[in-house]
């Protein structure tokens, strides 16, 4: 028999290789520059929701910032980095305000997430570009980031009700 702490940590690598595989994917293969610069999916941060629901919040944390720091990796770890490290550090504290308040659904959840991605990233390239009237993209990446969080949760819920991992949270802690 397989040790519970072997396989959490199976389940974690695979789910964070499957993240990394789609964020860098996202980033380099599928660039929706066509809808509006910048505006992307996230479908990269289904994996997120689904290590939230499975696992808990230290490892959507955990997997979260692993997965920014892992497609720098491949992407270069240039003003791109710092714009998707600072929007995943907003949209993660949201997230945990929101976990422990426990009034959210996914689908408001991964909103909210969505949402304040795309506010973090404009904080940081105000910052970088020392450039205040960024913030006239906000709009568009708030309509964007409703429409993707919508998407998200539709994929994240689907994943959670479907597949079952042969391990649930309450069995590791055992």
């Amino acid at each position: 028999m397989i040790n519970a702490s072997i396989q959490k940590i199976t389940h974690l690598a695979l789910l964070l290789a499957i993240g990394v595989v789609i964020s860098y994917g996202e980033a380099v293969l599928l660039p929706l520059a066509f809808i509006a610069p910048g505006v992307k999916l996230g479908l990269a941060n289904t994996i997120g929701l689904i290590v939230l629901y499975y696992f808990g919040l230290k490892e959507y944390v955990s997997i979260g910032f692993l997965r920014v720091l892992l497609t720098a990796l491949f992407t270069g770890f240039g003003l791109n980095f710092y714009i998707a490290l600072a929007g995943w550090a907003l949209a993660t504290i949201v997230v945990i305000v929101f976990y422990y308040w426990r009034r959210l659904s996914i689908f408001g959840l991964s909103m909210a997430s969505a949402v304040m991605h795309g506010v973090g990233q404009i904080i940081m390239v105000a910052i970088l570009y020392q450039t205040i009237y960024i913030i006239n993209y906000l709009p568009i990446l708030f309509f964007t980031g409703i429409a993707s969080g919508l998407l998200i949760a539709f994929l994240a819920r689907e994943v959670v009700t479907r597949v079952r991992l042969t391990t649930t949270l309450n069995e590791y802690e055992k």
